[in-house]
Parts: structure tokens; sequence; C-alpha cells
């Protein structure tokens, strides 16, 4: 997995907006096409110049309240000087009409959408066009869902565009992250809600067309962002996500947080060097700001060591963190700010067993 490309205004990141979804579903008495009411969301957002991607829709109903099909039903742009297409929709079956698609205009601010038929009140349509940049979509963990990098969307600086996504982690453990497309050479990255780093990833071997992160975090709030390794690269692609139980093997990136304790074991499918095996965590450091990292076993003589990543370079490492436990823990201070590498290991060539690893 390769992690090459600098994610530029993702580190910068200072505000996020969370997309608000409000419902309106009111119904009144009254003959044909007696009322007019909104049928999807009437509060929406979307970047300046881009389209909305829930449509809105009304639904028309008689005085008994029942849908009335076949009634035609204008949206109109109000204000925000954007467009629509599909302006003269009419009534179906369950008396539901909706807008082909409606465009925001290409300033920040409010724009509104009404949709009429004959001489009833209006329903109004309202959509935010926020700065791409602090707009938030949210992800439910464990589902696959689609995205489009379109020109409208936000632009890093180093002139790829990016999708942000909130997903909420309900407890601490390992979790996975996929973008997939066939349009462009993906690119994942993984923040907290502060907008700090905590993994990021090119390809999936020598597949430009996925990335994946598999990471040990703590429960709590995130975001995922959704890139293209190219600047200027568009089209479609979808994200997917869920919760992991598979142990670190067979020398994968895993990153990881403070705040976390895992449950591991070194095996003969783990990363091996004269026959030692060795699991390894992929951690952002800031300078300046210690952390502390315990391996506890009952089974192995437990060694820890840290380097920068790409340098081999050992920065620490400990064997024994007393005289009477196969435990070993190690406390480090970086002098710079970058992705470092903890390995979990024992000095002995082919030992194997589980161990508790523990990062604060």
């Amino acid at each position: 997995m390769t992690r090459t490309k600098s994610l530029g205004a993702l580190l910068a990141l200072g505000a996020l907006v969370v997309l608000a979804d409000s419902c309106s579903d009111s119904t009144a008495p009254g003959s044909n096409a007696a009322t007019i009411t909104a049928n999807s969301s009437t509060t929406l957002s979307a970047a300046p110049g881009a389209q909305v991607v829930e449509l809105p829709s009304v639904i028309v109903r008689d005085q008994a309240g029942q849908a009335v099909a076949g009634a035609r039903v204008n949206f109109a742009v109000a204000t925000g000087g954007g467009s629509v297409t599909g302006s003269n929709a009419t009534t179906d079956a369950s008396g539901i009409a909706t807008v082909g698609s409606w465009t925001l205009g290409t300033t920040t601010g409010s724009n509104t959408l009404v949709a009429t038929t004959g001489n009833l009140p209006p329903v109004t349509f309202t959509a935010n066009g926020a700065d791409p940049c602090a707009l938030l979509t949210p992800h439910q963990l464990g589902t696959t869902q689609a995205g489009q990098l379109s020109p409208q969307d936000c632009r890093l600086s180093d002139g790829t565009f990016v999708d942000f996504y909130s997903v909420t982690l309900p407890t601490s453990g390992t979790y996975i992250f996929n973008q997939t497309s066939a349009t462009f050479d993906t690119y994942l990255a993984l923040l907290t809600s502060t907008g700090a780093v905590v993994g990021i990833n090119d390809d999936v071997g020598n597949d430009t067309t996925k990335s994946m992160l598999k990471v040990i975090v703590p429960a709590g709030d995130f975001v995922l962002a959704a890139n293209s390794f190219s600047p200027n690269a568009t089209g479609n692609y979808s994200i997917a996500s869920a919760a992991s139980s598979a142990e670190v093997t067979a020398c994968e990136d895993v990153f990881v947080l403070r705040g976390i304790t895992t449950q591991q074991s070194l095996s003969s499918t783990d990363c091996a060097l004269n026959g030692v095996f060795g699991d390894q965590y992929l951690i952002v450091l800031t300078v300046g700001q210690p952390v502390t990292v315990t391996m506890a076993s009952t089974d192995v003589d437990s060694y820890l060591e840290i380097h920068l990543e790409g340098d081999n370079t050992i920065l620490a490492s400990n064997d024994n963190s007393d005289a009477t436990t196969k435990n070993a823990s190690v406390t480090f201070t970086p002098t710079t700010t970058a992705f470092y590498v903890i390995t979990a290991r024992t000095q002995t060539a082919g030992s194997t067993g589980g161990y508790t690893l523990t990062i604060q």
C-alpha cells in the first residue's frame, strides 16, 4: 500500500459542516388537487454550482386526502440563480411529482425552489450553497455508498478533488474502509473529527482503482476523505466500511491512534526478519508530544521498536519493562511530525503467541 501523495488541504481543514436533513409529511383535508405538500426533505445542501443529491418532490392530494394522479406541478428557482430540468412535472399514481434536477447558483449562500400546482400555496425547498470543503456527508458504518468527484467539489492544493464523509465508530476496535472507481486512480484518507490524519492509502497492491485502509482506533466520530491520486480527476466511485475481527498479519499496513488496547498475536504469517516474527503499526506522531507503547504477553518475550516510516534507524526500543514479566514498554517523544512505525515482536526466532498492545 502506498502513501506517496501529500493530502495538502486535508491537514488544514478546520471546519466541517454536517448535512442536516429535515422531513415534512403533512396532510390536510379538502376536491381534486386540494393540497400540495413536500414528499422529500425541504432542507438540502450542495456545493455552489453543483446539483443537489436528493431531488425535491411533492405529493398532491384531493379533499379526501387521496393521491391525485396526472396533476401538473411546476418547479421554479426562486432565489440563488440556479437552474432546474424537468420543471413541468406530472404526478404519478401515488400523487408524487419530482423535479428532474436542481443545480444551485455559483455563489455561496441560500437557494430556494418552489413547487406549485393551480392556485394552491407553493411548497418551498431551501438548499445551502456551502463551501464544498466544509460539506460533510453522513456515511453509515457497514454500508456501501456511491459518490462522484466533480469540479464543484472541494479542491486541494495539489489540484485534486475530494468529498468528505462523517462516520461514527461505536466501539474501540479494528475497521476497514475501501474506495473503488472504474474511472480514476483512487486515494483514501481517514481523519479524526478535528482534521488530524489517521491513515492514507493510494493503491491496494498494484490495483490503482481501489484504495483500502485498515485502522485500529478508539470509538468516536471520524471523517473519511474520498480523493484521487492525480489532479483534476473526476468520475463515479464508491466507498465502503466494515468492522473487522482480523488480526494484523503479513506485513500489512495498519494505522493506529492513541487510546487503544488491542489483542493480537505473533504467528508464522507475520513479518519475519531472520526468523523473528513481528507486527507493524503506523501512527502519526506530533513533534514534542510523547507516546507510550506497551506490549504485554505471557506467551512471548515482548520487544518493541519505533522508527520513522521509510527510515529503519531505530529511535526507541525496549525489551523488558521490568525484571519479573515478559512485557515491554517504551516512551518516545518525536522531534518531527510524521508517520512512525511501531514494531511489536520478540528477540527469539520462531517464537509465536498472543500479546496485548496498548498505545497512550
